[in-house]
This record gives structure tokens, sequence and C-alpha cells, in this order.
């Protein structure tokens, strides 16, 4: 799927842009394909995701979570995205 991804480090530093990811294997795998400067592919241990929010910024759709020193945003102007996120990444986490 593809999405518009803002990555926040603890300390302060910000990272976005679009990005595909996929789930595989109790995995998120995120892969940039503009933007997110100073970043490449990363995979994410679904079972470390904490802090999962569901909301809306502006009027698009959000969903947060944190992983390591990194705080996640997945937003959304709706095309679908954000329910194969939500569907999936739910039903990894509650597995």
């Amino acid at each position: 799927m593809f999405a518009y991804i803002e990555v926040i480090n603890n300390n302060s530093s910000v990272s976005y842009g679009y990005s595909n990811f996929y789930f595989s294997d109790g995995t998120l795998t995120i892969k940039p394909v503009k933007g997110l400067l100073r970043s490449s592919t990363k995979k994410i241990d679904i079972s470390k995701i904490t802090n999962v929010q569901d909301g809306m910024y502006y009027s698009w759709n959000r969903i947060q979570f944190d992983y390591e020193n990194d705080r996640y945003a997945f937003i959304y102007s709706g095309f679908g995205e954000y329910d194969y996120l939500k569907r999936n990444l739910m039903s990894e986490i509650m597995a």
C-alpha cells in the first residue's frame, strides 16, 4: 500500500514523504518512494509497537504509533489505504 508518512525522532528530527508499506510475518516494512530524507527501508517488529492512536489530522485520517525512539504517523486523504493499515496493524497487534 501507499501512504504519506512522518517519522519523528525523540531528538526532534523529522523525516516525511510518500512510502510503500506491507505486512509480512509479524513485520511492517516501509519503503520510501519520495522524501523521507536520510531514510532507507525500515522493518518494524509489530510486537514492539506501542502507543497506537487512531484519529484525524485536519480532515485526513491518521494512525500514529511509537517504535523504538521514533513516532510514526501515517496520514491519508482516503482511498482505502487507511482501512488496510488499520485492519492489518490491529489484527497483528491483537494476535
